[in-house]
């Protein structure tokens, strides 16, 4: 740890751009929301085939990589044990990589797709043949797709930190894939980096405190506004600031053990009091109509259908993020790999996360889908009038002891942020660094740092109404970071061969140092 400093050429640039694009969301959101909406749409229309076919061979490398000859490789070598116990691992997978989102899409985004299905889907909206495509749509969004883009990344910054011992940092895997060092490029894609997590995470975030605050208006007549949002902000800086300079092992790890089992909580409630026989029923079904259509719910564009934009609006829009978050998560997600097979750590980190959405979905999703088709509420008009955030919590309400359910439903949502946001501020400190091994914590104050950026940003962002204006960004950055992840892929294939080959799986030549 003595030779650490920070990567100025990266930090101070993306930081720049970052301030700049934030500038422009607080005083000139309508006319940048609207150069990006026809950015987001134009991309969508020429490259959206792009994403959905990236989705897939993610997917299918995926696959292959746990079930070849490369699936018995193990991190770390024969002698290798494992860092956390797989419950740690499983629930911070699961943290890690949801977010907020989980909570308020598992809810929202069927109505969506159950009112306003797409051409391709061939369903009549309102329909039972569109509520089994609005479940099993929402299911495959939150599930497999993701948790295959974060895993393979994660297998290839695996392998160059635990079996080549290099630092963990793009430069070792680019150089793995490419053949040669190349700082210039390195330098490019921790900046790129930089800049759009800070962004990314700040985006969620602000939608977020939209979610929160409306929860506190509705539980507690509280009038949300600039100042609840910033009460919410800072508890939420503080709560992931704090865990992330607790590292990994110590606040990361209690917090998502915490979150996962207010989800389990939360999950058995509303399986006991909801409409259970209708959400299993549903949920049987759903589960079934996405296996016999898993590539082609991955693949749903608007041929000879020019007017749909449905596809631009979801699934291109899902792709794109997730490619964004991959490498980072990835980053993250590879210190849980030491001591385990290829395999079994795929297997694990796909599988454990994704059957826990899909169960997730189909008893959140399909209380929405029971309550708007059996007529109890209209949350179509709700949703259209008074917004999602805000229906959510009449959906809630709705339940013996709504009120505490709602509590509950908040405080999953501070938790579940927050253990988003810990490993991105921890890997983001991590990049910016010089000379950082893979079992070294990046210096606290560099987390601290980024926790008060990611926060500031959000606040700023929510209160000056200009979320929506931004975001579209994270999508478009989404394009080139996927070339990036080509070059990772590339990466884990060519490490894993090489290591495939030595008996003990390690490819190490020289004593840990940087290559920087």
């Amino acid at each position: 740890m003595k030779n650490i400093s920070i990567n100025k050429a990266a930090f101070w640039p993306a930081l720049a751009c970052l301030c700049v694009l934030v500038g422009a969301g607080v005083f000139a959101k309508d006319a940048l929301g609207s150069i990006l909406n026809s950015i987001l749409y134009g991309m969508a229309d020429r490259a959206g085939w792009f994403f959905e076919l990236f989705a897939i061979v993610c997917i299918i490398l995926t696959i292959v990589l746990a079930f070849s000859k490369f699936g018995n490789i193990k991190i770390g070598g024969p002698d290798a044990k494992p860092d956390f116990k797989t419950w740690n691992w499983i629930t911070m997978s699961l943290c890690g990589g949801i977010g907020t989102g989980l909570l308020f899409w598992a809810m929202g985004e069927p109505i969506y797709h159950f009112m306003t299905p797409p051409v391709a889907a061939g369903v009549e909206a309102g329909s039972r043949e569109a509520a089994i495509f609005s479940i099993s749509q929402t299911m495959w969004n939150w599930s497999i797709p993701q948790y295959c883009m974060y895993t393979i990344c994660a297998v290839a910054f695996a392998l160059t930190a635990y079996n080549l011992r290099k630092p963990l940092a793009y430069g070792p895997v680019l150089k793995s894939a490419l053949g040669r060092d190349s700082s210039k490029l390195e330098t490019l894609v921790h900046g790129l980096t930089i800049f759009t997590m800070c962004g990314a995470v700040a985006c969620s975030m602000g939608v977020g405190l939209m979610q929160i605050g409306a929860g506190v208006e509705y539980l507690l007549g509280l009038k949300t506004g600039v100042g609840v949002w910033l009460v919410v902000a800072v508890i939420i800086t503080v709560l992931f600031t704090v865990s992330c300079v607790s590292g990994i092992g110590k606040g990361l790890k209690k917090l998502s053990s915490f979150t996962t089992i207010v989800f389990i909580g939360m999950l058995i409630f509303v399986c006991i009091f909801g409409p259970s026989t209708f959400m299993a029923k549903l949920g049987t079904e759903s589960f079934a109509h996405l296996m016999d259509n898993a590539f082609s719910q991955t693949a749903i564009l608007n041929t000879m259908a020019e007017g749909d934009t449905w596809y631009a609006d979801w699934i291109v829009q899902y792709w794109a993020s997730f490619i964004v978050y991959a490498p980072i998560l990835g980053m993250f997600l590879s210190r849980m790999a030491k001591g385990r097979t290829i395999r079994s750590f795929i297997l694990v980190n796909v599988l454990a996360p994704s059957l826990f959405c899909m169960v997730w979905i189909a008893a959140f999703g399909g209380i929405t889908v029971d309550l708007q088709s059996s007529g109890a509420f209209d949350i179509w008009t709700a949703v259209n009038t008074t917004g999602m955030e805000s229906t959510i919590f009449y959906i809630l309400d709705s339940f013996p002891l709504g009120k505490v359910l709602i509590a509950v439903f908040l405080i999953a949502i501070f938790t579940s942020f927050a253990t988003m946001a810990d490993p991105v501020a921890a890997a983001l400190a991590t990049i910016s660094t010089h000379g950082l091994s893979v079992d070294d914590e990046a210096p606290r104050p560099l987390k601290i740092l980024f926790g008060i950026i990611m926060g500031v940003v959000a606040y700023l962002l929510v209160a000056s109404g200009g979320v929506s204006s931004v975001k579209g960004m994270w999508v478009i950055i989404g394009f080139p970071i996927a070339f990036i992840m080509i070059v990772i892929i590339i990466s884990a294939f060519r490490n894993a061969g090489k290591c495939s080959a030595k008996k003990d799986y390690m490819l190490a030549e020289d004593p840990v140092k940087s290559e920087r």
